[in-house]
């Protein structure tokens, strides 16, 4: 396949900054970002810019933060008691919890698989659910900050489309590639990282 339409399966590598120019982020072409196209699995503006390119393309975007991972909010931004993370464990300065809230019951819990941390970003949950990072320890509470570590910033994608495929049953009826295609897993998991390996922390699926 030569040019990225809806339900194609795309591998990108990509060099991402801020306005100012710092590299916030890079994915080379040996071990490419994978996803499938269509599906809203990736910020707005990037599978905007993305739709009609073709196989080994390069181009450059910038993309203001609504269409990226959102303005900051601080609503998102709260003091936590340590009881209540009680049966979390070891607390560290980084560490990223999973929040659930129903009427007036909270509950933080570590994820349980790494797609967590993209499933659950706070993009577009009204009710502050998703992923939440520890900022600030303190005596009796934890700072924890709900809101991704690229809100509010304008930035700037440099992109190289690498392969494009048709993609699987399963990846059409999930949406996501299968397990073993995705080079994410092995390498990409840095910024959004944990058990993904170099890219493991990278959570702008």
């Amino acid at each position: 396949m030569e040019i990225i339409e809806d339900k194609t399966k795309v591998g990108i590598a990509y060099v991402l900054k801020e306005i100012s120019g710092r590299i916030l982020e890079e994915v080379p072409p040996a071990y490419p970002f994978v996803y499938i196209h269509g599906y809203n699995n990736i910020i707005p503006g990037l599978e905007a810019a993305l739709l009609g390119r073709r196989l080994g393309e390069k181009f450059s975007v910038e993309i203001p933060c609504k269409l990226g991972y959102g303005e900051y909010r601080n609503d998102l931004v709260m003091q936590v008691p340590k009881e209540e993370l009680r049966e979390v464990g070891e607390l560290w300065l980084g560490m990223e919890l999973e929040m659930f809230q129903d009427n007036d019951i909270r509950e933080f819990q570590l994820p349980e698989t790494p797609d967590e941390f993209c499933d659950d970003l706070n993009l577009d949950e009204e009710e502050g659910d998703g992923i939440y990072t520890v900022k600030e320890i303190y005596k009796d509470t934890v700072l924890v900050d709900g809101n991704h570590p690229f809100a509010g910033k304008d930035l700037i994608f440099e992109v190289e489309v690498v392969s494009i495929d048709a993609p699987s049953f399963t990846e059409l009826e999930s949406g996501f590639p299968d397990e073993e295609d995705n080079f994410d897993d092995d390498n990409y998991d840095s910024r959004y990282d944990g058990d993904y390996g170099e890219n493991e922390n990278r959570r702008w699926h």
